[in-house]
């Protein structure tokens, strides 16, 4: 029996929104979304919103194919964002949240399936195990439960109170974590949804998960050098005329790994400017840092007598930026877990959609 403090005490049944935000990426949508729709049949009320998030592939034109009866019926509302430059994952994520209107919200990414019943199965542990949310375990060895890490279960009042994903997590990876984490810390159990039969995703590789991200959009060349003993220096320029660099612990001149280990630390960033063949570093406080002159398509010479060579190799920068992504999104989480401080100031999920292939858009301003 629920207690009278129970904010779903008056309830036949939740409803439930599965959100799904996409961009790039209907070539899964097109496997999964129908077959979630068929799988979650004999649940009600439940809507699937579907954000097109600025996909520049044929999503607008199979949505209005192929999803106008169930957006007619209602059981589908299909949102289009044509705004976005690059794939931002938090805010989509909150931009999705916000156009739902179900009282407990659930990320569905675009690869997933839900499985048969997953709406009952999200019902029934709410009202048992209220005040809670629901995800899958952690990422397990081979990398088992990865494709299914953004399977958020949560009340809508939860998440407006944390005011969403934290949208300075730009790029893939650790915007779930940190979600969960605040979650927990304010008194909410986290439920884990352990059967498999909920869990299925279309495997496919890691070149995906940044494939429309924020550096990898910005991104106009990637540089390694030697720095000392087994460490490299790894510099990232941006159409921006910003730059980033790092050291990997790894001697990728020598040994070009594409594996896990690939991991960026100590993060600095600063500008740079670009004449003929010489591309001058400067540190963020106006100073000079280093300087590259470029002696071959893939070789640069440093003023300080190192040489730095262009990554090539299409495996190797896509292994460092996913790794830099998870590296920077990390950091966000435990400043999240070690300190408090306001999320989302300038607001979250912030934007224009417009419904069901409307012509007047709708604005979601600051929260």
């Amino acid at each position: 029996m629920l207690n009278a403090s129970h904010p779903l005490k008056k309830m036949l049944q939740h409803k439930i929104s599965f959100c799904t935000v996409c961009m790039n990426r209907t070539m899964h949508l097109k496997k999964t979304l129908l077959q979630n729709i068929q799988d979650n049949a004999g649940y009600s009320p439940l809507e699937f919103v579907l954000l097109n998030y600025g996909s520049r592939d044929d999503l607008d034109q199979w949505a209005r194919q192929e999803l106008r009866p169930y957006i007619e019926s209602g059981v589908v509302v299909y949102y289009h964002n044509p705004d976005p430059a690059y794939f931002h994952m938090s805010h989509a994520k909150n931009m999705a949240f916000r156009l739902a209107s179900g009282d407990i919200l659930c990320s569905v990414d675009a690869d997933n399936y839900t499985g048969q019943g997953f709406a009952t199965y999200i019902h029934q542990t709410f009202l048992r195990e209220y005040p809670c949310f629901m995800s899958p375990a952690g990422i397990g060895p081979g990398k088992k439960w990865w494709d299914v890490q953004g399977r958020i279960c949560v009340l809508r009042d939860d998440f407006n109170a944390l005011r969403g994903y934290d949208e300075s997590v730009m790029d893939y990876g650790y915007e779930d974590q940190d979600f969960k984490g605040r979650l927990v810390a304010n008194g909410k159990k986290k439920v884990i949804i352990r059967d498999p039969a909920y869990l299925q995703a279309i495997r496919h590789d890691d070149t995906m998960r940044i494939a429309s991200g924020f550096t990898t959009t910005r991104m106009t060349d990637l540089l390694v050098g030697h720095y000392c003993e087994d460490t490299s220096e790894v510099i990232c320029l941006q159409n921006d005329h910003t730059f980033e660099r790092f050291y990997v612990d790894r001697d990728l001149l020598h040994y070009q790994s594409t594996d896990d280990e690939l991991k960026p630390k100590k993060r600095y960033t600063g500008t740079y400017r670009e004449t003929d063949n010489i591309i001058q570093l400067y540190r963020e406080n106006g100073h000079k840092y280093l300087q590259l002159t470029r002696e071959t398509n893939d070789a640069l010479s440093a003023d300080d007598q190192r040489t730095f060579y262009r990554i090539t190799s299409g495996a190797l920068r896509d292994t460092f930026l996913l790794q830099r992504a998870i590296y920077l999104g990390r950091k966000v989480f435990f400043r999240n877990r070690k300190k408090a401080h306001a999320i989302n100031p300038e607001g979250f999920g912030n934007g224009r959609a417009y419904r069901n292939f409307s012509d007047e858009a709708m604005l979601l301003g600051r929260v």
